[in-house]
This record gives C-alpha cells, structure tokens and sequence, in this order.
C-alpha cells in the first residue's frame, strides 16, 4: 500500500512538472512580435540541352530576398552542373556560373531585382578532347520582386539565350 501511494505521488508529480515545462516551452516558441518579414529563397533552375538530346545538365539560380531589405543587398548564388550526357559529348563548363546584378529599384508597390546568370561551355571531340569549337556563352535572365505590403516574393523569368541555335534552355528536366 506504502508503494501504491509513492508511485501515484510520484506520477502525479512527473505531471505536473512536464506541464510546466511544456507552457514555458511554448512561451519560449511564441511568434516574434516584430512584423518584418522573413527572407525568402528563390530558385530559377534551367537545363542545358538541345533539340534532339537529352538534358546536358541542371543551372541552378539562387536569391535570399528580403522583402524589407533594399534588394542589392539580397544575397545571390548560381552553379552549374553538366551530366553524363554533356560528357559523353564532349561538352566542358570553360567558366563557371555567374550571377550578377543588372538594376535594382523599388516603387510604391514593391522592391526589385533583375539578374542576368551566365556560364561559357565548349564542345570537343568526345574521349579525344580536340578539335574543339570556341567556348559560348549561355544566358538567362529574371527579375524578382518583393511586394511592400504583403511581403510576398515573385520571380519572372526572361528569354535566356545559348551558344548555338540547336541548344536550347528547357525549363523542366
């Protein structure tokens, strides 16, 4: 009898002791009182290819968008990988992914950005590595735009343009 009641002490104790620790948890975790809004991870993915073939590869773009931060302070990131298509035709990245800023601006509605990414390739004869044509460039371009009032975060994308008239920029895998 002497154990029974130790035990529902003891149990009646752990529950009072967990109930106060999880309302002091859940007041530690309660929503920031500040209105600023989060940023915002954008990605732009395209993927080199051409008419006929496969996908080369995936062209990520990246932006951290903050919609109350003035955007040429967004941070901005963009690689490049090619796959074995790309490889096993001799398809080389010459310089690798860029992503730089072309104009920034805000208005009474919103905040935005226009990027322009860029990458240069070269093709040569597959296994041997020569002859090989002259690198060219692949270009994309997008704006993104962050609404002033509900912090909501867009992108547009624009026509990108390749080094040859049979590459194409495909914008699913």
């Amino acid at each position: 009898m002497r154990f029974t009641r130790l035990a529902t002490a003891t149990a009646a104790c752990g529950l009072v002791v967990g109930a106060i620790a999880t309302a002091t948890s859940a007041q530690g975790t309660a929503a920031p009182t500040d209105t600023a809004a989060a940023c915002e991870n954008v990605q732009v993915t395209r993927y080199p290819g051409s008419l006929l073939s496969p996908r080369y590869g995936e062209w990520n773009m990246n932006v951290l968008a903050c919609p109350t931060k003035s955007p040429g302070t967004w941070t901005k990131t963009s690689g490049i990988e090619l796959n074995a298509t790309a490889s096993n035709l001799g398809m080389t990245v010459v310089e690798d992914s860029k992503l730089r800023v072309i104009e920034t601006g805000q208005n009474k509605w919103n905040r935005f950005a226009r990027y322009e990414a860029t990458f240069q390739s070269r093709t040569c004869v597959p296994k041997v590595g020569w002859p090989c044509k002259s690198p060219g460039t692949w270009k994309v371009r997008f704006t993104v735009t962050a609404d002033r009032k509900s912090h909501q975060v867009k992108v547009y994308t624009h026509r990108g343009s390749t080094p040859d008239h049979t590459f194409v920029l495909w914008p699913t895998p």
